[in-house]
């Protein structure tokens, strides 16, 4: 295992990199489990076990947005068990020593699809990481999570930091939400974990890889070559500074911090404000009234909570602010329109549109059942004005049924002529697309594996989907053909100093489109059949 050497053409920079697979192919020996939480030093941890030689090379391998996809794909793998055999395989160095990291949550989920996991890999070894400052780690995490640098080997200018506060709090929650989750699943199943604080590890690193070669006993064994790239601690004198300042405003233990910044499952409280649920507070943030996440606080704190985070906040923050571009932006659209629902997220768009004044609004999901929609009549919404259909064909659907489409990855995950097609024989007045955006020059789409909704089933397709990122170009080309004006959204120009869980939107690698439907004879009296 090399960083670089002679015949490659670039330096390994990606722990899943096949130039850092062992590739020894030799029966399991033993295997241990690195249990972490955000921001606990795992990565540096893991880093300098992997260094030894003879720890295999540990990673987070049930990320179910990162490494899982990927390697499922690299595989070729066609099961969950086949992963952890190919994992195996590929990264236990030459003693038969295999290791992984993983948070709380992707561990969870893993093991439902998984049950047989950890007599894939016996014998298994747990090691608990975690920090003694839990306050220093929630600084970490929010820093972090603003700069979208999680790793010191992150080769790249770094954006500006901005304190704050609310973000260090929820942070703190998740921190602690993580950390309370291992120490129940160990008492449950009877596991005494070996124990690293982090503060420890800092003190006196080769002390404590000594003590974890030690306790896997391969202090004898031969190491494997191998060459990473060094890391650093990330910390510096702003991490201080935040902390000093975060403990001086809110001069309260950690539980009663949680209470004022809230301490809701998926997102933030509303605190200091007057919580209103109903349709009739549909135009209160015009008039200067609460914020659309604020008033419908318990729906969302229902919604289920994605397995990016133990409590789902980072999700909420990123809902919230595409929820500005998308629907507060254009509020006008939705007044008294009919809406096709595209945007697949538990009913929260669909909300969303009947609050902005949509007379119906008709979403298409997977399954129709117990769906989220049908708490809507609580609010205040006459039934008749929502829907829930099943996963219908767009070409099942009538022309002019519909002035407004709501669309998110659909494009993507489509034909795009196809799809601008369809939306060609819909007639909607006007269509919100929101997508992925790859650069290039013309009319190009590029194809990349990503996380499916449901990131760990039973079989390995359905672990990630293949999906078309367009160009702007293409964009454009597709609008001309198909008759649609288009704008852009200029998310820089919306007043956001603060670019956490939105940095595909920051770097421009996301966009949000309005088009607007140019009515032409054929268009307008049947069905347009073109060659593209």
């Amino acid at each position: 295992m090399r960083v670089k050497t002679a015949g490659d053409e670039k330096p390994v920079r990606f722990v899943l990199d096949e130039r850092l697979d062992f590739n020894h192919f030799i029966p399991l020996r033993k295997s241990y489990i690195v249990a972490s939480s955000y921001r606990s030093g795992s990565n540096y941890f893991c880093w300098e076990l992997w260094r030894t030689g003879v720890l295999g090379a540990p990673v987070e391998f049930l990320n179910p947005y990162d490494a899982l996809p990927v390697l499922m794909n690299r595989f070729k793998a066609s099961s969950p068990a086949d992963y952890i055999a190919r994992l195996i395989e590929r990264r236990s160095s030459k003693n038969g020593v295999f290791g992984l990291k993983t948070h709380s949550h992707h561990f969870e989920v893993f093991l439902k699809q998984y049950p047989q996991l950890l007599e894939a890999l016996a014998p298994v070894t747990f090691i608990h990481i975690n920090r003694r400052n839990t306050l220093a780690q929630a600084v970490s995490m929010a820093k972090a999570l603003q700069t979208d640098f999680w790793t010191s080997r992150i080769e790249s200018e770094r954006p500006p930091l901005q304190y704050d506060r609310e973000l260090i709090a929820k942070c703190l929650e998740e921190v602690e939400q993580q950390e309370l989750k291992w120490p129940r699943w160990f008492e449950a199943h009877r596991i005494e974990p070996f124990r690293v604080v982090y503060e420890d590890l800092i003190a006196d690193t080769p002390k404590v890889i000594r003590s974890i070669v030690e306790l896997l006993g391969v202090t004898d064994d031969e190491p494997d070559d191998v060459l990473v790239p060094p890391t650093k601690r990330q910390g510096d004198g702003t991490n201080r500074d935040w902390i000093e300042r975060f403990e001086n405003e809110t001069k309260k233990t950690p539980e009663q911090t949680k209470a004022r910044f809230g301490t809701a499952q998926n997102g933030p409280l509303p605190t200091d404000m007057d919580v209103r649920d109903g349709p009739s507070d549909r135009l209160a943030e015009n008039a200067g009234g609460s914020h659309f996440f604020d008033r419908y606080a318990q729906f969302i704190r229902n919604l289920p909570v994605a397995p990016d985070t133990a409590t789902g906040f980072v999700g909420v923050i990123r809902s919230r602010h595409r929820y500005d571009a998308i629907v507060a932006r254009n509020r006008q659209l939705f007044t008294g329109a009919r809406v096709l629902d595209l945007m697949g997220s538990d009913g929260l768009w669909s909300l969303a549109a009947l609050d902005a004044g949509a007379a119906l609004v008709v979403r298409l999901e997977q399954s129709v059942g117990e769906t989220a929609t049908q708490t809507f009549e609580e609010y205040g919404f006459n039934a008749g004005s929502y829907r829930v259909a099943g996963k219908a064909d767009l070409g099942t659907l009538d022309p002019r049924a519909f002035d407004l489409i709501l669309c998110e990855r659909v494009l993507e995950e489509s034909d795009p002529r196809a799809f601008f097609q369809e939306l060609h024989r819909l007639q909607p007045q006007h269509v919100v697309l929101d997508t992925e955006i790859v650069r290039g020059k013309g009319g190009i789409a590029r194809f990349k594996l990503v996380a499916s909704e449901q990131p760990v089933p039973e079989v390995a397709r359905r672990y990630a989907t293949v999906i078309a990122s367009p160009s702007h170009e293409l964009i454009m080309l597709l609008c001309d053909f198909f008759n649609f004006q288009w704008r852009r959204i200029d998310w820089h120009s919306l007043g956001i100093m603060n670019w956490t869980a939105i940095h595909d939107y920051e770097r421009d690698e996301r966009r949000t489109y309005v088009l607007n439907r140019i009515a032409d004879h054929e268009s307008d009296t049947g069905s347009l059949e073109r060659p593209l």
